[in-house]
């Protein structure tokens, strides 16, 4: 996989993430909402982690 794709993939999960973070902040007053959220934030960070982990391996 080239640098390209990978940028893409990071940029779409991270915009998905977001979108979750988004919806779930809507809905916070319900369990579903927070849930949202916390996904949303793993999401948000799993491509950070993942960078740190090639970076440092």
């Amino acid at each position: 996989m080239n640098m390209t794709n990978e940028n893409i993939i990071v940029l779409i999960t991270c915009v998905f993430g977001f979108c979750l973070l988004g919806f779930g902040f809507t809905n916070r007053d319900r369990n579903w909402g927070v849930v949202m959220m916390w996904v949303g934030i793993i999401t948000m960070l799993a491509p950070i982690a993942w960078r740190l982990l090639t970076l440092f391996d």
